[in-house]
Order: structure tokens, then C-alpha cells, then sequence
């Protein structure tokens, strides 16, 4: 190299290209001259003579970390389409896509809506993208929990009261159906609602308009009602617990959100998601997830859906110094799934295949035929092994 030497080639191509990574090979290593590469940019720094093992991880490990780095930045882009991305559903699987396609069909209509799902999926964050994708986005949108509201004063929260109608009443009191005005009245966990309160609600859907407690007079509502709950309301209505009545009043449109473990590919967008968004909270600056860490994160089971992935992303981004979410710093209950390995070599032997393909079809954006070539295989013999180990996905 007679024009520049190697590290001034490192450094003028890392600006121009900031996501090829280098691994500097050299015969006079130093201490010295290796913090220098890493600091340039260099992924690694290896001295001769070396191990041809040793290099091929080191090749391996490189290749991957271009490969999440060029993941990653397509992922922002797809968050950067986002607006509002706090009240959008993040997700690209094909139950998202039919949510949201779902959403946008239903969110001019003034029908009631009910939104299914387990705790944790996200039915507040489809009742705003409903109330945001309308004609009532400039109006108010008005979320009640109903569990969290104690069953005395439940009547009063959401019809309201006048002055002097019970002990503590020392004013009158404008209930949430009136306050929503003519935007969107959105009651979670609506199965929690008592019975003889279940024939008011009823009522009011009927007949738009309220009775306050202590009156007489009814008043006009005009807001839209979206409800939700993470139990099973036909089962709630068989068991004598919800009035069939009002459920059916409530179900005119049904929108269904599916747990975390059935949608796994929309894991790696929200993570995206969410670190994006922790980043600056937590003072860092974190690119990604690796294979490893992401792998572990899709085969959980996810009990609490996307608000429990929230927090394991988060509780990883405080113990990782790194640009990349090892393993390591996920919640000790992955470090056990991960270390449940395969015992016999026939296993082993299948765990090694299924991981290297699968990074190989990563690396190459799933071309079959470029993946064939660097595996040194016939193309009938990797869809067969993609068939055998079932990555289809």
C-alpha cells in the first residue's frame, strides 16, 4: 500500500462508510497501535500469525454485526413512517397488517367497537389509533380503566352527580360520558363493571343520554363508545357475570388483537421500537439486539405481551454498556432457556444447522441461491434442510 497505510484507509472508509466493519490484520502488533483501530472504527484487531479458526470467528462475528446494523437501519425506517408512533400499533406480521387494515376501515363509522386481547397487547394503543384515524381526532379522547375504579363511586365517574346527592358530593359533578363530548369514550377492562350498573350503561348506549346521580333530568351523549376487555365476554355473558344484552349493544365491531407469541416476527420491530425510544431517556446508545438475544426474545412465550417485552428491553439497555443487547443482559429466565441446549450429537448437530443457515439466510435477505453458494450446498439441499429445520419463516 504505497499511497496510505492501513490505518488511514480504516479511517477515510468508515466515514464514507460507516456500517463496513474492518477487521485490521498486521505483523507488528501493538497495544497501542489495536486501541487505535478500535477506536477508528475497526471491528477487530488480530495479529500474525493467527489461527484460521480463530479468524473465521472473528469473520463470523463481523458479518453479523453488518448484518443487525443493516437490519436495524431498515427497521428506522419503517419506524420513521410512523406517526405518532406512541399511539401506533408497531408491528409488520400479517395480523398486524389486518389490524390495521381493519382500523382503517372502522375508524369513520359510528359504530361501538370491542377490542379483545390478552393484558398487555395494546387495545389502548387501537383505541386511540381508531380515534386518530377519524373524524373526532381534534376531539377529546377520554381512556377510563374500570377496574381501577371502586364500584361506589363507579356510577358517579362515568354519569356524573349533582351537589348534595351523597356524603362527599360538595359540588356537581360532569360524568366521563358528557366530558368526552363528541370525541371518544374508551372503558377498559369493561367486564369489570357490576351488573346493576351493567342496566344503566345499557341504557345510555340506547338511548344517548345519561342520568346523573341525584337528578332528574337526563343529559344528551354524543361521544363515541369503544370498549375493551382481556376476558372473554361470550364465556363472562354463559357464566351470568355480563349482561348479553349489552354485549351485543358493545359488539358491533370486534377487533381481535392476538397475544406477542403468536406474531414473533414484529418482536425485532418493536424492540427497534423501544430501544429507539430509551435511548435517550437512558443516556444510551444502543444499535440493536444480537442473533442470540433476538432468537432468545422470539422464542419466549411473552405472558404479558408487548408490555413485558417493553421491560425486558428496557431492564437490558441499563445493564448493557455495549452498542448491541448480548444475551447476557436479558432477565436471568432467558439465560435458562438459552442454556437448555441439545444433549445428543444428533440434536446438536441439527441446533448448529438451524442456527448457521438461518444466519446465512439473514445475511443474505433470504436469497436462497447466494445462500446456497456460501454453504457450499445444491439448492434442492438447502430448501430441504430450510423444510427439515423448519425455517420457513
Amino acid at each position: 500500500m504505497p499511497v496510505i497505510d492501513g490505518m488511514e484507509l480504516l479511517k477515510s472508509t468508515k466515514e464514507q462508510f460507516p456500517l463496513i466493519e474492518f477487521i485490521m490484520v498486521t505483523g507488528h502488533g501493538t497495544i497501542e497501535r489495536a486501541v487505535e483501530a478500535i477506536k477508528a472504527g475497526a471491528y477487530d484487531f488480530i495479529s500474525k500469525p493467527f489461527k484460521r479458526a480463530d479468524m473465521l470467528r472473528i469473520v463470523e462475528k463481523a458479518l453479523e454485526k453488518f448484518s443487525l446494523a443493516r437490519e436495524n437501519s431498515f427497521l428506522k425506517q419503517q419506524l420513521a413512517e410512523i406517526e405518532h408512533q406512541k399511539h401506533n400499533f408497531i408491528g409488520s406480521s400479517s395480523h398486524a397488517r389486518e389490524i390495521k387494515s381493519l382500523v382503517r376501515r372502522i375508524a369513520n363509522t359510528p359504530s361501538n367497537i370491542l377490542i379483545s386481547g390478552e393484558s398487555g397487547t395494546g387495545k389502548e394503543v387501537i383505541a386511540r389509533m381508531i380515534h386518530n384515524n377519524s373524524d373526532r381526532m381534534d376531539k377529546p379522547f377520554v381512556a377510563v380503566n374500570c377496574g381501577a375504579i371502586s364500584e361506589h363511586l363507579m356510577e358517579s365517574e362515568l354519569f356524573g352527580h349533582l351537589k348534595g346527592s351523597f356524603t362527599g358530593a360538595i359540588r356537581d359533578k360532569e360524568g366521563l360520558f358528557i366530558s368526552a363530548k363528541n370525541g371518544t369514550l374508551f372503558l377498559d377492562e369493561i367486564s369489570t363493571i357490576p351488573l346493576n350498573l351493567q342496566v344503566k350503561l345499557l341504557r345510555a348506549l340506547e338511548e344517548h343520554e345519561v342520568l346523573p346521580v341525584g337528578s332528574t333530568k337526563t343529559y344528551p351523549i354524543a361521544a363515541r363508545i369503544i370498549a375493551a376487555s382481556n376476558r372473554d365476554l361470550q364465556k363472562e355473558v354463559a357464566e351470568n357475570r355480563f349482561r348479553e344484552d349489552l354485549f351485543f349493544r358493545l359488539n358491533v365491531i370486534e377487533v381481535n388483537i392476538p397475544p406477542l407469541r403468536q406474531r414473533a416476527e414484529d418482536i425485532q420491530l418493536l424492540t427497534t421500537y423501544f430501544i429507539e425510544r430509551m435511548n435517550k431517556g437512558l443516556n444510551k446508545n444502543v444499535q440493536g439486539v444480537s442473533v442470540e438475544a433476538l432468537h432468545a426474545l422470539q422464542a419466549h412465550s411473552w405472558p404479558g405481551n408487548v408490555r413485558e417485552l417493553e421491560n425486558v428491553i428496557e431492564r437490558a439497555m441499563i445493564f448493557c454498556d455495549d452498542e448491541l443487547i448480548l444475551s447476557k443482559h436479558l432477565p436471568p429466565m432467558f439465560l435458562a432457556q438459552e442454556n437448555n441446549s441439545p444433549t445428543s450429537l444428533k440434536e446438536a448437530v441439527a441446533h448448529f444447522e438451524k442456527k448457521h443457515i438461518g444466519t446465512i439466510l439473514t445475511l443474505t435477505n433470504g436469497d436462497k441461491k447466494e445462500a446456497a453458494r456460501l454453504l457450499d450446498l445444491g439448492v434442492s439441499s438447502l430448501y430441504r434442510k430450510i423444510s427439515e429445520l423448519g425455517l420457513e419463516k
